[in-house]
């Protein structure tokens, strides 16, 4: 039972990696399905995980890879495709800028907050599901300003809710029925 939780987050990355591949072939509302789905997933292997007392450092990690992939690389090549590709330069500055923002959030979640009640910076899935919706204005230069500061966000010392934690807390106490 241990290894469900894991299982879980690998279908996550599965999601991630398959968005990207519908991207490869201009399938971008496969793409964007397979990102929602992805979320939907990235929501319950921690659920998963506390509920089979299976927590441990190495699902951590493993949720950390798949929500790079699904919420940090897929959405950038998204944004890319669908709008930002029209201002070369700047375009894959963007992309490229917002992939490395959501690298830096995830690896500073790991060392310095995932026992924090709230968020420092901006969630990547979060970030990563604005930058699908903002994605579906076809407007590049929006596109171009709503991913820098997506990038910002993720980064910054703004604090968030801790929205999944309290879900979680809530649907595993049976608040929510």
């Amino acid at each position: 039972m241990n290894y469900i939780p894991c299982m879980i987050t690998i279908g996550n990355f599965i999601c991630g990696l398959l968005a990207i591949h519908s991207l490869l072939y201009h399938n971008i509302h496969s793409a964007v399905l397979f990102i929602f789905t992805g979320m939907f997933l990235d929501f319950f292997d921690g659920m998963a995980a506390r509920k089979l007392n299976a927590v441990s450092d190495m699902g951590r990690e493993l949720d950390s890879f798949a929500d790079l992939v699904t919420f940090g690389v897929a959405p950038a090549m998204l944004a890319y495709s669908v709008a930002l590709y029209t201002l070369p330069s700047i375009g894959i500055l963007c992309a490229l800028t917002y992939s490395i923002c959501g690298m830096l959030r995830l690896s500073k979640f790991n060392i310095e907050q995932s026992k924090l009640p709230t968020f420092i910076g901006m969630p990547i899935p979060f970030a990563g599901m604005c930058l699908v919706i903002l994605s579906f204005t076809y407007n590049p230069i929006l596109l171009a300003i709503g991913t820098c500061g997506l990038s910002y966000l993720m980064v910054s010392k703004i604090k968030f809710p801790h929205f999944k934690k309290h879900a979680a807390e809530n649907l595993e106490s049976g608040r929510w029925n």
